[in-house]
């Protein structure tokens, strides 16, 4: 549903103070609202105890201005990363500083109660920290391979996945009566690159493991599309000298492993720096499908910055380099394309899942 005209406008001027601290007239003048609007709106926000002002230091002749900040213990947020082989989570207060971060496997073919029983003991020990604190846990956000319904909070039915078609996000609410949201993975990795980083630009993220994904950002807000799967790259039709096949099917962390294994290495980092030729041949073969999918985010959305991350990041500098020339190779035009990994070391995903969530708890406590 669109939102209203003075909800956007809060969740507007709740961003730009979270991105850094700011003066009423400066907030007025970046977003092009009425000094009075701003006011009105920055009130609410100092009612509620969700910003603080300070004075700044004088930078010349006149009064010292004052400018305005989130309130770091306002909220504390969880964001919760499940993979078909971990759980990881980041715990971060309300200026987005990184309380704790933790990532516990899951056994192998985990089902559906293990996975739950994990995700539990996680989130009862991130209630715990914060009671400690003298403070609570607000808010989380779960993030999973799509596709998700993100309103009602469901991870629809992606393969080999334990907690399909279940009300995931009300699950957990009722358990720990706080707000819940479930997310796409690749669109909470593309916030978290955002935030962690300060950009406010336009490009792709790209999660590249068990499965291929993208999240988009245009002109710094999340592009989910009309039914909420925009950026499903792993789902581009690629040609594999025989037939039409899934760009995952050939490119994901499980295929690309067992395929190194079987030309006799142990490891990726063994094969990748042996410079033998046939996981050279085998790389660019993978680069070359791989550029199919970004070319497409590049025509279709218009973005020429590309950030990925994840598992193709141990494939090294040579692969990406190979990447960047079959991608500006195929350009509809010559144009400068920024294609580059991700050089976030934390738990980007799980970091991107709890910043959404703090974002959603403060909107909704504003306007409660």
């Amino acid at each position: 549903m669109p939102k209203s005209v003075r909800a956007e406008n809060i969740s507007r001027i709740l961003k730009r103070i979270m991105k850094s601290p700011v003066s009423r007239v400066e907030l007025a003048e970046e977003l092009g609202l009425t000094k009075t609007t701003v006011g009105e709106i920055v009130k609410i926000f100092l009612e509620k105890k969700i910003i603080v002002e300070e004075k700044d230091s004088p930078k010349g002749v006149g009064r010292p201005t004052k400018s305005l900040k989130i309130s770091s213990n306002c909220a504390h947020v969880l964001g919760i990363e499940v993979t078909r082989d971990e759980i990881a989570a980041c715990l971060i207060d309300a200026s987005m500083n990184i309380l704790a971060h933790e990532a516990h496997p899951l056994p192998s073919q985990s089902d559906r109660e293990e996975t739950l029983n994990v995700m539990y003991r996680i989130i009862d020990r991130a209630k715990d920290m914060m009671e400690k604190l003298g403070s609570k846990l607000s808010a989380l956000t779960v993030a999973a391979p799509g596709p998700i319904d993100t309103e009602r909070g469901i991870i629809i039915d992606p393969r080999n996945f334990p907690l399909s078609q279940i009300p995931l996000a009300n699950l957990l609410k009722e358990k720990y009566g706080i707000e819940v949201w479930v997310e796409n993975d690749a669109d909470m990795g593309a916030v978290g690159e955002k935030w962690y980083t300060k950009r406010d630009d336009s490009f792709a993220w790209i999660l590249t493991g068990k499965g291929i994904g993208a999240g988009i950002i245009i002109d710094g807000e999340l592009y989910r599309g009309e039914n909420g799967y925009a950026g499903e790259i792993g789902y581009t039709r690629v040609f594999n000298g025989n037939e039409y096949v899934f760009l995952e099917d050939i490119c994901n962390e499980n295929i690309v492993l067992e395929y190194i294994r079987s030309m006799g290495f142990s490891s990726l980092t063994e094969a990748r720096d042996s410079g033998d030729i046939r996981v050279r041949k085998y790389f660019d073969d993978i680069a070359r499908y791989f550029s199919v999918g970004l070319l497409d985010l590049i025509h279709l959305f218009g973005i020429s910055k590309i950030v990925i991350g994840g598992f193709f990041k141990e494939l090294g500098e040579n692969f990406l380099e190979k990447i960047k020339i079959e991608v500006e190779t195929h350009l509809l035009y010559k144009h400068s394309v920024d294609i580059s990994f991700s050089k976030v070391q934390e738990p980007v995903i799980a970091f991107g899942a709890a910043v959404h969530a703090l974002e959603n708890y403060l909107e909704r406590v504003t306007t409660s």
